[in-house]
């Protein structure tokens, strides 16, 4: 595999290997939801893609100059 099917083959088989060793060993939960296979690996994965969308959107808001902000027009 190269470039990107690579890294999407090894992410699938860590989220894989991930699902399986939480599904053998037994949980150890705080809470119900904690218990359901695979909720860390979700949970993980929105709170990352909640992050990515949240300073995109900040850096569109005003973080971000434009490229003429100095006055180079040339």
């Amino acid at each position: 595999m190269r470039g990107r099917a690579w890294v999407l083959g090894a992410t699938a088989a860590a989220a894989g290997s991930t699902i399986v060793v939480e599904a053998t060993i037994p949980p150890h939960a705080a809470y119900p939801w904690q218990a359901l296979p695979a909720f860390d690996l979700v949970y993980g994965f929105l709170g990352c893609a909640l992050i990515v969308v949240a300073s995109k959107a900040l850096g569109h808001a005003g973080v971000q100059k434009p490229e003429s902000y100095y006055g180079d027009d040339e």
